[in-house]
């Protein structure tokens, strides 16, 4: 009965029901047949998109000394 409270097995039991969860919902808008929406993809690709300057099209960027 004492090993049901050791910290390890508690920890790695959360770790597993956290991983299973977030596999599961990911998984829903598939299994539902709505098209899938990647929200952190998006705004990834967006937030490292090059910040360019309108005057500087077709130059490339001076690099720091």
């Amino acid at each position: 009965m004492q090993f049901l409270f050791d910290p390890w097995l508690v920890g790695i039991t959360m770790v597993a029901i956290l991983l299973l969860a977030t596999w599961a919902a990911t998984l829903l808008p598939i299994l539902s047949g709505e098209p899938p929406s990647f929200p952190l993809s998006y705004a990834r690709r967006t937030a490292f998109q090059r910040q360019r300057d309108p005057d500087a099209a077709g130059r490339s960027r001076p690099r720091a000394p």
